[in-house]
């Protein structure tokens, strides 16, 4: 995403790009594994939801600025609701389910987790959640002004703890109680990460409304694929050398079916994580921070699986009907995550289970075939027995269940999600963003925001401006179509821009001119803001770049 956006973002300025991808397909974490053609037959092997949070803006309009162009129907990207929270999403934890279904209230008493009796005094009637919020709130405090300056001093205080230990020493919990806390609100051993980094996640987690795309978020990164250009990427093309030339040039040197040779760039963004680019031998050595970070941030791992079966049982059991949202489990599964696409629905449906670090680790040593059964087992240990609401059948899993497709993060080449160590914001972070010469970096690792969309484009769009100088975020073009009448021997589609567009070119495209009013008989008029052009529009390159994609696509351009 880091790698698009930053195409996209580079094509608007007037620069011409390429982008090697090493896989089949773009989008990194991004991915959508379609069983079949079947409406709602998916499941989200990445990415999956976007939260209405300010941080998070840079997606949503990034989404408003591809809803101006006219995309084939496969790509278009519209909104529908993700349900984070159902009424019926429970925890399933020490073999039993709690009488209060509601998972936010889960305490210790019920679901008879082992405290001392001074613990028990003081937090067996307390909530995972009421607890959580005690410990980071203060912290999320000091980001509400200056976020800069607030995340920065809670890096100077805070960033060596690990998370465990300053809800130990800071906070006074007793261990029992943290491990609880960690078990029903996050997963195995992520309280080891950093204070900042736990921090950082649960602005995301406390915001109630939230998002995913409908028809599957890889249609993301397709359409901004289709946007950069099919004959500006190569797929199956991995880098396999990075060489510094005399002039200040970097030259590549590229291996795989989908390319192979050597090429030469003005300028290079390396938006991969540092797990591939350390792979990369054949390149220059940098600093000895830059290579103390590539090879030490930590990424957790991440594991997903998604199983298809006849029915939508777990919509359909009472008193545990689950429509969205996902429940919570100390079985290997970790979380059972309920799609928020197609409630309701008759016929077969799709609902994965999700867990990072540790929990995610154990997956791996088994077969396809092993992970499968596992799946099916712990899901059995739950559901077998209970009644369909619809059809008054006796639940049986394995009987109800058709498919599942799976995907390890950290086996492939885009790895799990940046989750910083303790220290690491403070000694790794800079490091790993300063650019080495005219080879740059860019990624949700680069980002204060890790794991998200955001953060991949954030990072994409600080890198470009580090090249470019400062420029405007992808988003909403602000351009009105107005037909004004006939005057002369012309018709003039008059196209105001408003205050939040950046460049000439990004108001031919949104406004609708391309490659579908190029008729001989009628000019075009784009108005645009002085400011956004420069003083000198004779020189300025958006604005010439952009005359020159209408002119391509068949548009009389003249100037009035």
């Amino acid at each position: 995403m880091a790698g698009l956006y930053a195409a996209l973002l580079l094509r608007r300025a007037g620069h011409r790009v390429h982008i090697f991808e090493g896989t089949d397909r773009v989008g990194g974490r991004i991915y959508t594994h379609y069983f079949n053609d079947e409406e709602n037959q998916y499941f989200e092997a990445g990415a999956m939801r976007i939260p209405h949070s300010p941080h998070h803006n840079i997606v949503f309009d990034l989404i408003k600025h591809l809803q101006n162009f006219d995309l084939p129907s496969e790509m278009r990207v519209d909104l529908i609701p993700y349900n984070l929270t159902s009424p019926g999403n429970f925890v399933y934890i020490n073999r039993c389910t709690p009488n209060r279904l509601d998972a936010s209230s889960t305490t210790p008493r019920s679901i008879n987790w082992a405290l001392s009796d001074r613990s028990k005094a003081l937090f067996q009637d307390r909530s995972a959640e009421d607890l959580m919020l005690e410990a980071v709130t203060p912290l999320l405090q000091k980001l509400d002004g200056n976020f800069v300056d607030g995340f920065n001093e809670i890096c100077r205080k805070f960033d060596d703890y690990p998370f465990r230990l300053y809800l130990s020493s800071i906070l006074g919990w007793p261990t029992e109680v943290i491990d609880f806390v960690e078990t029903v609100t996050s997963q195995t051993n992520q309280f080891s990460l950093s204070v900042t980094e736990i921090m950082m996640e649960y602005i995301d987690f406390s915001t109630k409304e939230w998002s995913t795309i409908a028809h599957g978020m890889s249609r993301l990164p397709n359409a901004m694929a289709h946007l950069v250009g099919d004959e500006n990427i190569t797929f199956n093309a991995r880098v396999s050398g990075i060489r510094n030339e005399k002039d200040g040039k970097v030259t590549l040197s590229i291996a795989g079916c989908g390319a192979a040779g050597e090429i030469t760039f003005d300028k290079v963004i390396m938006a991969i994580p540092p797990s591939a680019l350390r792979m990369i031998t054949n390149r220059p050595a940098w600093s000895e921070q830059k290579e103390l970070a590539i090879r030490s941030m930590h990424f957790e791992s991440l594991y997903k699986m998604g199983l298809r079966f006849k029915t939508r049982f777990w919509e359909r059991v009472g008193p545990m009907t689950c429509r969205g949202g996902q429940s919570t489990t100390d079985l290997p599964i970790r979380w059972i995550v309920y799609p928020s696409n197609g409630i309701d629905e008759d016929g077969p449906g799709v609902l994965l289970v999700y867990s990072w670090m540790t929990d995610a680790d154990n997956w791996l040593p088994l077969t396809p075939e092993e992970r499968r059964d596992l799946a099916l087992a712990n899901l059995a240990q739950i559901y077998d027995g209970m009644i369909d609401t619809k059809d008054k059948s006796v639940i049986d899993v394995h009987d109800l269940f058709i498919e599942s497709s799976d995907v390890a993060w950290s086996a492939r080449n885009s790895t799990g999600d940046a989750k910083f160590l303790p220290g690491q914001f403070l000694s790794r972070f800079e490091a790993a963003r300063r650019p080495e010469g005219n080879i740059h970096f860019a990624g949700e690792h680069l980002s204060r925001h890790h794991t998200w969309v955001a953060g991949a484009l954030e990072s994409a769009w600080e890198t470009v401006s580090s090249i470019v100088g400062p420029i405007l975020q992808l988003g909403p073009s602000g351009i009105e179509s107005l037909e004004v009448e006939q005057k002369g021997d012309i018709k003039r589609s008059v196209l105001f821009q408003g205050p939040d567009m950046a460049t000439w070119e990004s108001a031919v495209l949104a406004g609708g001119l391309v490659g579908e009013r190029g008729e001989s008989d009628i000019d075009f008029v784009l108005q645009l803001h002085r400011k956004h052009l420069g003083p000198n529009l004779e020189n300025d390159l958006p604005m010439r770049a952009g005359i020159e994609l209408a002119r391509n696509q068949g548009a009389k351009m003249r100037r009035i």
